[in-house]
């Protein structure tokens, strides 16, 4: 199983905790936590499961989810790390033939053992000693994929970085209110701080600015009801017709923003009314009224 170095990384510093927890890396992008995660989990390397309130701060954020990743034994094996409890297996050395079984010294056909093979008089003589082979390396994980000297000194400079702390949020505050409070054992002793926790989170929740009574809201720019609006200020007005047209609302939407319009203090005015009346003339249908606010 080939792993990216970033898989790598996450799944090593699982291994060395003790809840086993994976913990999503606060420099990676949003959007590549989650494709890390999902690769994770769909190679079962990784079981997810529910996230609390109280562990928001290792929470992975997966299609709006809150999700605790916990690394498997798939996992540990993928880095080369033995699970608890299983026999780690010790590679046998021995020739091939031996492992089967099968004594090399015999030949198909003879009663009696042949005798050993000369060496070659070819051989070199007095030649330079030939060095011996290095061996086997104990991790072939490790041989196949070598930890590159800058991507240990970054997970080092990673993991000597003290994370910064986190403010709770409001949600999260009350959670905990709650949380001492449906512990009937524990309830004197961390009722009062979760108290404490909660008026200082809304002690540093910005308001919205007051308004004066009586004045009319402020619609938020670069939306169709200030579209509108601007429409209705030209001098020459706007009929119900030309909205609709313009915002992609029914003719009987834009007389109900109208009727909002006027219970929030904004009065639209009747600029002028057309009548379709006399020959060459459209008849009812062609009857339209022009429409204005004025400030």
């Amino acid at each position: 199983m080939t792993l990216s170095d970033t898989q790598r990384i996450i799944l090593s510093q699982a291994s060395q905790r003790d809840d086993r927890l994976a913990i999503p890396p606060e420099r990676l992008p949003a959007a590549a936590r989650q494709t890390v995660a999902k690769s994770l989990i769909k190679q079962e390397l990784v079981c997810d499961e529910h996230a609390s309130a109280t562990d928001a701060r290792d929470a992975w954020q997966i299609d709006g989810r809150t999700r605790l990743l916990r690394i498997t034994e798939a996992g540990l094996r993928a880095i080369g790390v033995t699970p608890e409890g299983e026999a780690e297996e010790v590679e046998d050395t021995r020739p091939r033939d031996e492992r089967k079984g099968v004594d090399p010294r015999l030949i198909d056909g003879d009663d009696e053992a042949a005798c050993p093979v000369a060496v070659a008089d070819t051989a070199p003589t007095g030649g330079a000693d030939v060095p011996p082979r290095a061996p086997a390396a104990a991790n072939a994980e490790a041989a196949l994929y070598p930890a590159r000297t800058e991507d240990v000194a970054l997970l080092d400079q990673a993991l000597a970085t003290p994370r910064p702390a986190r403010k709770a949020t409001l949600r999260e505050v009350a959670q905990r209110v709650l949380d001492a409070w449906d512990d009937e054992e524990n309830q004197r002793a961390d009722l009062p701080s979760a108290i404490d926790a909660l008026r200082a989170a809304l002690a540093t929740k910005p308001g919205r600015p007051t308004r004066e009574a009586g004045a009319p809201r402020k619609p938020r720019g670069g939306t169709k009801q200030e579209a509108v609006l601007a429409m209705l200020r030209r001098p020459e007005g706007a009929t119900v017709a030309q909205i609709a047209e313009a915002t992609g609302w029914a003719q009987h939407t834009v007389r109900g923003f109208f009727a909002g319009l006027k219970k929030k203090g904004i009065a639209v005015e009747v600029l002028e009314r057309v009548r379709q009346v006399g020959p060459n003339k459209e008849g009812a249908r062609g009857s339209y009224t022009v429409y204005q606010v004025t400030d």
